[in-house]
Order: structure tokens, then C-alpha cells, then sequence
């Protein structure tokens, strides 16, 4: 004999009993509730009826038939109409199964059943809806502001929660156990509240149901390139300063919290959601660049005051300077794959920032830029894509794009030429070794930098790096130099040491 709680939305919580009294024929049922369903029940109790609920124990001690089964069918409508049945049922939960007698308990939420008489009892969550409290119409996901989410179920089946107020943390656990957590955020917890920034350093693919979950602002993988690496680590460091600048700049806060509570009394503020970044792999990510190191540091500094939580699956980074707390334990569901294959196709969780804009490079055309623009700039740090407007002015004259062969130079002096219009202020050379006319503004074209006179170069207005036959000779490094597409138009900006794209005409 057990004794055992069913938990659930009711359809759900009924299903399962009616088929758990089914396969017990012989059990004498006395239930307390008001289930109007036939089940197969020898008395029932209104739980108002105080008197009959009360008789509960004297039925227990002068001798309840062996095979007993006492059910209280919905415990918050049962409690509630009789304070003390929870003591009585405790009581009969403790020493019934010894005697042959077994209690049963449905309820709708996991917090209904008391948690004296939780200890007496198994928990079965009805599938992994239930397990998080959400109705099976759904209508009540994202519901939850508490930054709690189940992560499973412990070895009696009630639920195990982990608490974003932990601050940074490590698991060590399979990836069923992580992505049981994770969705477990996800379908409670909308992206107003909570959003992702997930990173697969190994190719573990532990991330892939996960992806395309509206929270989830960016998922990085081994297949990125090494550029698409740097941006990150840029988004990353401009979205501690974003923060930084939210809650301690321009709102005087102390932390997000103070933020957050000052929002919910009618602040005009605007959500700023936590954000877990979780990296599977992460000494192979680290070892592709080791400059993340830093950043996750200062990410799990950051934490409780600017709400940013790190999460490392399976292995610790090498480096760390302090041990990490564990990420408590737990068994998913038995239809945890099956939610898997279904939420991610749910919408209405809302959508996240975007802390990862997508890469420069789709066909650009004057057309598609506003006036004075020859191309479109590229800001990771500021999460921004911005029109990029040459300025010529008195101390910054000149111009210069350098480029292999084949890499746009023409193409983009050509832009330039279309956006200026009136060139009589200007002279524009495709090729260095031409008649220069220093009372003008000068733009030339070269291969390398030296090919460009030194007076130019030292008054840069407009200085385009497209990509070099020798990135050590990048007039801004040559790693940034390195990354560079080869794709006409794609460069970097001197004056900026941003990516760059220039329109075609």
C-alpha cells in the first residue's frame, strides 16, 4: 500500500484516478468531495458536512477495512470546508498504510497540499503541465513573475524548483535534467520576466528544441564563424553597460530589483527582464576565445544587481576563482520529450531583446537607406544598426578606401559620388598615383595603406578598410581585419573600428 497525491488540471487529475481505481477492483474507496463522475466509491462525504468529516478518525481507529482507500478529492474545496481535516488525514497518511489503508489526494496545485502531509505522500504530476501548474488549454502560460520554475520531480514525485535569486550556478546533471529546467522557465515565465542567451561551445546540439523559443534573444554554436564570436562578446559587455545604464545611470537604482519593484507601483519604467546565459562546452568555447572568460566573470558578478545569471551545463570553465552551487537535482516527466516537440511551437510568450542583431551582409541599395547614407554600419556593443553618413568637415577632409582587388573599392567610390551629388567640393580618384588638388576633399582608392599620401591619412573623414591582402596591415588590427567578409562593400570603418557595408548604387 501507498499513499499517493494526484496533481493537475481537474480533466487531467480524473483520467488518471478513475484509471488507478479501476485497476484495483477490490478496494473499498470513502471519499471526501464532491465529484459528480461516477467512480467506484463505497460512501461519500460533502466536505461541508463537518460532523461526517470528523467521524474520519474513529473510523481509522476502531478498525477500517484492510484495502481501505480513503480519497479526498480536491483538497483546497475539501480544506477549506473543514479546517481540520488536514491533521486528521495527516494522522490516518502516517500509520494507514501499515494497517492496509491508503490515502488519496488530487488537488489543482502543488502549494494546496500542506507540507506535513506532503511527507506522507508520493506526488504524481498528471504530465509536465501539471508539474508547472498550467491548464491544458494553455491559457495560463507566462503567467509567473516569481522567477521559480520546476526542474522536475525529486524521488517521491513532488516537484524540485530552482530559484533565479541564486545567482550563478553550475549543473552537472544530463541535458534532459537541463532542458527540463529551461522549458520549465519557458512556459512559465514570459519574456518580459525572463530571457535566454544560450551557448553551445561543443557541439553538443543540447540547446537545438530550445532555439527558436521567442525568450530566447540569441543561441550560438560551434558553427559560427570567428567574427560572429567577437560580436557576441561585444553584445555581451554592451548589454552589462545597458543595464548598468538602466538601473544605476538613468533610473538611481541599486539594483534590478529596486527597478522592478518601483515599475510594478506605476513607475513609467520599462521592463528589463533577467537574463540566463547558459553555456554547454564552455572550457571549448572559452579555448576559441579566451576573452570570454572575462565576460562570463563579470556576467556572474553582475548577477543578483543587474540580473544576469550564469549557468554552466555539465563542466566547470578552468579559471573560475570561486566554487559555483549546484543546480538541485531532478527527473523530468515522463512526457518531458513530447512538451518539447510541442511548446517551442507555441506563441504568445512575447519576444526577446535583442542583444544580437544579425550580421551585416544581405543585398543593400541606396534605395533602402535614408538620405546622405552610403551603406549601413554595424554596432554589436551598442545592439544597434545604424545608416553610416561620410562627414566631411574642416579638420577631417579626406577620404580613402583600401582594399585587395575585386573587393569594391569602384563600387563604393561610386556610392559616395551618388550620395554627395554636387562634387565640386570634392575630387575622387580610383587610384592613388593621380594629380591631387589639397583645397578640395580628397577621396582615393588604394590596395594597401602606405599607397595612401600620409596627409590623408591623417585627416580621415572617410576612411573604408574592405578586405586586405594582409590583414597585419590593417590600418585598425588585424584581427577585426581578419574578419572581414570577402564580399564587395563589406569593410570596416576607421574612424568607427566598426563593420561596415556600402550600398550599391
Amino acid at each position: 500500500m501507498r499513499n499517493f497525491a494526484v496533481v493537475g488540471p481537474g480533466q487531467a487529475t480524473r483520467e488518471r484516478l478513475t484509471a488507478a481505481l479501476a485497476a484495483a477492483p477490490d478496494l473499498a474507496v470513502y471519499r471526501i468531495g464532491r465529484g459528480a463522475d461516477p467512480l467506484p466509491v463505497a460512501a461519500t462525504f460533502d466536505p461541508s458536512d463537518q460532523s461526517g468529516c470528523r467521524s474520519l478518525l474513529d473510523w481509522f481507529e476502531r478498525g477500517a477495512p484492510s484495502g481501505a482507500v480513503l480519497l479526498v478529492d480536491d483538497w483546497a474545496l475539501c480544506a477549506g470546508q473543514d479546517p481540520g481535516l488536514g491533521g486528521t488525514v495527516e494522522w490516518i497518511a502516517a500509520f494507514g498504510p501499515a494497517r492496509g489503508v491508503q490515502v488519496v489526494v488530487t488537488a489543482r496545485r502543488w502549494a494546496d497540499v500542506p507540507d506535513r502531509l506532503r511527507k506522507h505522500l508520493l506526488g504524481e504530476p498528471t504530465d509536465f503541465l501539471a508539474l508547472h501548474e498550467i491548464e491544458a488549454d494553455l491559457s495560463n502560460m507566462w503567467q509567473r513573475n516569481d522567477f521559480r520554475a520546476a526542474a522536475g520531480v525529486d524521488d517521491r514525485g513532488w516537484p524540485v524548483n530552482a530559484e533565479l535569486a541564486l545567482g550563478s550556478a553550475v549543473h552537472r546533471g544530463t541535458p534532459d535534467q537541463l532542458l527540463s529546467l529551461l522549458l520549465g522557465f519557458l512556459v512559465t515565465h514570459s519574456a518580459d520576466h525572463v530571457q535566454y542567451l544560450l551557448i553551445d561551445g561543443d557541439g553538443s546540439g543540447v540547446f537545438e528544441p530550445l532555439a527558436f523559443m521567442s525568450q530566447v534573444a540569441h543561441t550560438m554554436t560551434p558553427a559560427a564563424d570567428d567574427a560572429t564570436v567577437v560580436r557576441l562578446l561585444d553584445a555581451f559587455y554592451g548589454e552589462i553597460n545597458r543595464r548598468q545604464e538602466i538601473v544605476h545611470t538613468a533610473g538611481k537604482f541599486k539594483s534590478l530589483n529596486d527597478y522592478r519593484k518601483a515599475l510594478m507601483n506605476g513607475a513609467p519604467l520599462d521592463p528589463v527582464a533577467e537574463l540566463i546565459v547558459c553555456v554547454s562546452g564552455a572550457n571549448a568555447f572559452i579555448a576559441r576565445e579566451p576573452k570570454f572568460l572575462a565576460a562570463l566573470l563579470m556576467g556572474m558578478r553582475a548577477g543578483r544587481v543587474l540580473g544576469v545569471h550564469v549557468m554552466f551545463a555539465g563542466e566547470v570553465p578552468q579559471g573560475l576563482p570561486h566554487e559555483l552551487p549546484e543546480w538541485p537535482l531532478a527527473t523530468p516527466t515522463y512526457d518531458f520529450a513530447e512538451m518539447l516537440d510541442v511548446l517551442p511551437d507555441v506563441a504568445g510568450g512575447g519576444f526577446a531583446y535583442e542583444i544580437m542583431l544579425p550580421p551585416l551582409g544581405d543585398p543593400l541599395t541606396l534605395d533602402m537607406l535614408p538620405p546622405g547614407a552610403v551603406g549601413l554600419i554595424d554596432k554589436p556593443y551598442e545592439h544597434r544598426i545604424d545608416p553610416f553618413v561620410p562627414d566631411f568637415t574642416p579638420e577631417l577632409r579626406h577620404g580613402a578606401i583600401v582594399g585587395a582587388p575585386g573587393t569594391g573599392k569602384s563600387t563604393t567610390l561610386r556610392t559616395l559620388a551618388t550620395v554627395l551629388g554636387d562634387l565640386s567640393a570634392y575630387q575622387l580618384l580610383d587610384g592613388p598615383g593621380e594629380p591631387l588638388d589639397p583645397q578640395r576633399h580628397i577621396v582615393v582608392t588604394a590596395r594597401t595603406w602606405d599607397q595612401v599620401p600620409p596627409f590623408i591619412r591623417d585627416s580621415l573623414a572617410f576612411g573604408i578598410e574592405l578586405r586586405l591582402d594582409d590583414p597585419d596591415t590593417s590600418l585598425i588590427n588585424g584581427r577585426s581585419a581578419a574578419h572581414v567578409p570577402n564580399l564587395p562593400g563589406m569593410g570596416l570603418s576607421v574612424h568607427d573600428k566598426a563593420a561596415v557595408q556600402i550600398a550599391v548604387t
